[in-house]
């Protein structure tokens, strides 16, 4: 589970630009479901809240979970931003490696976006999983 969160990190992590997205500074709360065959099918959402500045905002992995990358060997590829979306490709080598395609569309109060990917565990046979994740504006943070 670590390096599902990991590799979400890393994704959204891409999808930071120079002026950041115009999405409001503050209390998120940001939900990732996954689907994975031979998986349960129910599955529970993970949650967490998170308190996010304008300067977070410039750096979208202050938008997830916190995991550290360590010293995993990440790289995206094929970036394209229009507008309110965003979608790009992503390789990690090492150990686990694992790689996908993910989607984003942002706007001033949520964001939602799909993360395909397909991994190899260390010891375990390739596995093919989708993320979805939703994150939405709570309010100010509270001190």
């Amino acid at each position: 589970m670590r390096f599902v969160f990991a590799a979400l990190a890393m994704c959204l992590a891409a999808a930071a630009h120079p002026a950041g997205p115009d999405m409001r500074d503050g209390l998120w709360e940001i939900t990732v479901k996954m689907d994975m065959p031979g998986m349960p099918a129910t599955m529970p959402p993970q949650t967490i809240r998170q308190c996010v500045t304008k300067r977070d905002l410039e750096d979208l992995r202050k938008m997830t979970p916190s995991t550290g990358m360590g010293d995993a060997r990440c790289e995206v590829s094929d970036y394209r931003v229009q507008e309110n979306m965003a979608r790009w490709n992503w390789r990690c080598k090492g150990e686990e490696a694992a790689s996908g395609t993910t989607t984003m569309t942002f706007s001033r109060n949520t964001y939602s976006g799909t993360n395909q990917m397909s991994m190899k565990p260390r010891g375990a046979p390739a596995q093919s999983m989708t993320m979805h994740y939703a994150g939405k504006y709570l309010g100010p943070c509270q001190q």
